[in-house]
């Protein structure tokens, strides 16, 4: 249906938004790409919609910009210190906060541009209106900034108004735009020697273009040098983590240094904790890096928590969790990672609808992987058949064959691992009957590999070389495959691999101790003993005391003739640059915050309050009034369903932007409803033509000057659980009813009374 249809059909009922002549901004979004919008306005449409508060965590920037507005400036710094911090995200918010308070500054389209660098085509968009957008005020060196942006991403300021594709280019020319923008960052360091940002954005492009690009850097001390004087010339600046990312592969031991004062430079970015956690995880020093991860969830929890965030919302939050579940798991701490792994998979998440298959169950899928390569690393095979029968952190979505299959390959995985690798044959048979019919040809291409790693595993763990001994089976640690191979006979394999993990994991307890189980069976005694070393001992006192790697470590320990009893105290040792108040960055537990609080009047002019319903949940169906065809095709949606909700303890109340008058007129001005009127609106709905509560509970567009639809269910305790704010309204009532139930169940109102 064409636009112009659609939007002479909407009844304009409410002020349009800012930068469209729609009361609703629904019809435009079934003909926005989100990737590759056609304008900047509809791109926007995909981004933030939530203003930023200047705010004093990020660091200290001074990026000077040609502008009439200080406010405007703050907010531009504050992006900056954000893309330091690698929140692009975040970085984009504060950008357009910035944009609004100056709507023709060409130098916010290119940090917006920035901000996008994974995005490629919105990115391009944004560069190639910062070229446009270049006037007599611009100065010399913000021209630098934005040419360069724009020759790297291929842009003109005489190209076409709708950006055509990005072209398909080779290896060598994507490697030649990356080295050439390396070479612009330096001509503006050159031209501007006193410029702290421009010798800031030469250190994070060597240090991105290294991880990211495979750009070598030839002087990694050169590099460091630089990082060294940025330091020095503004200690607050936000960029010491680079110097991280320049050693991490090359010489670990000098990324300590930085990573005891990155994070207290920025300690609001989460990652900035996670940046200098992974310094320490490089030398070995895997408790150290706890507190820091730790630390990083809590800044990421606490601003789900303050702006009504889900997950998916939350740049990196995934690898936040891996990275601590990993750590505790490889510390033998396996009780712990089992823990963190749970309360990984409770949390919210997006539904497939919604958010594109892949990224409803991304989240949950990952928590149960990281369960399931902690309980193979530590060798426990049989909690890990028994937690696939009743855990519910493994309990697969029957609605999902990518999750059935999954479930089925772990389980062959464990019988093959505790040599019941003949009773794996049912499960290859159930594997092959879900590829001939799976949702998409990538589900069944992964469910091929799954079906081909439990056979390559199957065959190791029963002293058989496999079909294709170069397979490596999915989601099977180094550590399994390096034990599998020795049963199969081949200890230079095993010994090979062994030393790969180690290499990986440096330092960390359950890769230490397979290589020196590993390294002993094969003769190498020499290196076996090495290994088996004071700190390792040590490392194992903080351990699970029943790990079955332990056992078998005895024979060793009476070679080296040491007692029986070989573990050691640990030494206690503090992290430098650990939170000295941990609790002051936020909750190490995410729980669900209180909704707002609020009391509204229905159709009738009664008011009714939140308070109300306490003891009740309640699904808040947030809609941009009776006259939208789009709201109105949401609650109809709903409609059929109201039964079942309530039968799972769930009300439903819907929060309009019309005036009571305005319901009246549809409803009634009685109480109680017309018989038209009950059955089409079987619900209870409430006025806030003022846009108070929308505000409340972040269901406005502040850039836009809009309302927005949203979906929100509010637990029995009054916390918000689950939320799905957009342009767009929710239409999937039958998903959000089963995950409505699940968190429920795990958020409790007695839960809500337990100690965080």
């Amino acid at each position: 249906m064409a636009l112009s249809v659609l939007v002479t059909g909407l009844a304009l009922h409410a002020a349009a938004f800012r930068n469209f002549n729609l009361p609703c901004l629904a019809p435009l979004l079934d003909q926005v790409d989100a990737e590759a919008p056609a304008t900047i306005n509809v791109a926007f449409l995909r981004g933030p919609t939530r203003a930023p508060e200047l705010r004093d965590d990020l660091g200290a920037v001074d990026f000077a910009l040609t502008t009439g507005s200080d406010e405007a400036a703050a907010h531009f710094n504050q992006g900056v210190a954000l893309l330091h911090g690698l929140a692009n995200s975040e970085a984009e918010r504060s950008f357009r906060q910035a944009l609004a308070l100056d709507p023709k500054n060409p130098m916010v389209l290119w940090g917006l541009a920035v901000a996008n660098e994974q995005r490629p085509q919105r990115a391009r968009l944004f560069a190639q209106n910062a070229l446009r957008r270049i006037r007599n005020e611009t100065s010399p060196r913000e021209r630098l900034f934005i040419e360069s942006l724009a020759r790297f991403h291929n842009v003109r300021r005489d190209g076409p108004a709708k950006l055509p594709p990005a072209e398909t280019i080779s290896e060598d020319v994507r490697r030649e735009r990356h080295r050439r923008r390396i070479r612009d960052l330096e001509s503006i360091t050159l031209r501007f020697p006193d410029d702290i940002e421009a010798k800031a954005f030469l250190l994070r492009q060597l240090a991105l273009d290294k991880h990211r690009s495979a750009i070598p850097i030839t002087s990694h001390v050169a590099v460091d040098l630089l990082g060294r004087e940025i330091a020095e010339l503004a200690p607050k600046h936000p960029s010491r983590h680079y110097r991280i990312f320049l050693w991490l592969g090359e010489r670990p031991q000098e990324a300590l240094e930085p990573a005891e004062t990155s994070p207290s430079l920025a300690p609001g970015i989460a990652d900035s904790w996670r940046y200098a956690a992974e310094a320490w995880r490089a030398n070995g020093r895997h408790a150290q890096a706890r507190p820091l991860l730790e630390a990083a969830l809590r800044v990421d929890h606490a601003r789900m928590r303050e702006q009504f965030l889900m997950p998916a919302d939350i740049d990196n939050l995934a690898s936040n969790y891996t990275a601590l579940i990993e750590t505790l798991g490889g510390m033998g701490r396996v009780n712990d990672a089992l823990e963190w792994t749970e309360r990984m998979h409770a949390l919210p998440r997006p539904l497939a609808e919604k958010k594109g298959a892949a990224g409803s169950g991304r989240f949950a899928l990952l928590a149960k992987r990281l369960r399931v390569e902690t309980l193979l690393r530590a060798e426990l095979y049989d909690r890990l058949l028994d937690d696939l029968d009743s855990a519910e952190v493994l309990q697969p979505d029957s609605r999902s064959a990518r999750d059935r299959a999954h479930w089925l390959y772990w389980k062959g995985l464990a019988l093959a691992a505790l040599d019941r690798g003949e009773e794996t044959g049912a499960l290859e048979e159930d594997l092959a009957a879900l590829s001939m019919d799976p949702p998409s040809p990538a589900v069944r291409d992964e469910i091929l590999e799954l079906i081909r790693g439990l056979q390559t595993f199957r065959d190791l763990a029963g002293g058989k070389i496999p079909a294709d001994p170069g397979f490596t089976p999915p989601d099977v640690p180094l550590s399994t495959l390096a034990r599998a191979w020795a049963m199969a006979g081949r200890p230079n394999k095993a010994r090979e691999l062994a030393w790969q993990n180690l290499a990986a994991r440096p330092g960390e307890l359950l890769a230490t101790a397979a290589f020196c189980e590993i390294g002993f069976s094969s003769g190498d005694l020499v290196t076996a003993m090495a290994t088996f070393d004071r700190q390792f001992r040590e490392n194992a006192m903080q351990a699970d005391g029943s790990l079955p790697v332990f056992a078998r470590l005895a024979p060793l320990a009476a070679r080296m003739q040491l007692p029986k009893r070989w573990m050691l105290p640990a030494s206690r040792v503090a992290t430098p640059g650990a939170p000295a108040d941990p609790d002051s960055l936020g909750p190490l537990v995410w729980t669900p915050p209180a909704a707002p609080e609020w009391t509204l009047p229905n159709h009738a002019g009664r008011l009714v309050s939140l308070k109300e319903f306490a003891g009740t949940a309640l699904l808040l169906n947030f809609f941009l009034g009776v006259d939208c065809p789009y709201c109105v095709t949401q609650l109809n949606r709903f409609r059929p369903h109201l039964d079942e909700f309530e039968d799972a303890g769930i009300r439903m109340v819907a929060i309009s932007t019309d005036t009571v008058e305005s319901l009246a007129a549809k409803l009634g001005t009685e109480e109680e409803k017309s018989a038209e009127a009950e059955r089409q609106f079987p619900y209870l709905i409430v006025a806030d033509p003022e846009l108070a509560v929308f505000k409340a509970y972040g269901v406005f567009d502040d850039f836009e000057s809009g309302p927005m639809h949203a979906t929100i269910l509010v637990d029995p305790a009054g916390r918000v659980l689950w939320s799905d704010v957009a342009h767009g309204p929710f239409n999937h009532p039958e998903s959000l009813l089963a995950e409505s139930q699940r968190l429920l169940r795990r958020y409790s109102p007695a839960e809500a009374a337990q100690p965080e």
